[in-house]
């Protein structure tokens, strides 16, 4: 395929962004059930059986901290009054932090604090 040129570029971008430019119609829409037997499927398809799949699912997303282990962090899940659920949603805006950032660095400062962590 030849490549583009600068002008080529533009005028496809302009086409892509604009309102007017019809969508195709959507073709093998599938939803609920459908839609996971389908996916299954084709994972299965991709990793050769089952069981291969099965693996690499539960070898699927992050280490824990400072590990390489596999399987699922370890969850710590409470209730708090709404006024500490505000405060700590202004303390993530003000640290820019994410709220499992504060979780586990206030779990850990908690350890300290009862000589359980240093």
């Amino acid at each position: 395929m030849a490549e583009m040129t600068e002008a080529q570029y533009e005028a496809v971008a302009a086409r892509l962004t604009d309102p007017a430019t019809p969508l195709p119609a959507p073709a093998n829409v599938q939803a609920g059930a459908e839609a996971e037997a389908a996916g299954r499927a084709l994972m299965v398809k991709e990793y050769g059986s089952d069981e291969a799949l099965d693996t690499v699912l539960r070898e699927a997303g992050r280490p824990r901290l400072g590990e390489k282990a596999r399987g699922a962090s370890p969850t710590v899940r409470a209730r708090i009054p709404e006024a500490d659920r505000a405060a700590f949603e202004r303390l993530m805006q003000q640290t820019g932090k994410r709220e499992s950032e504060l979780v586990r660095e206030a779990v850990h400062r908690l350890l300290v604090e009862h000589h359980l962590a240093s």
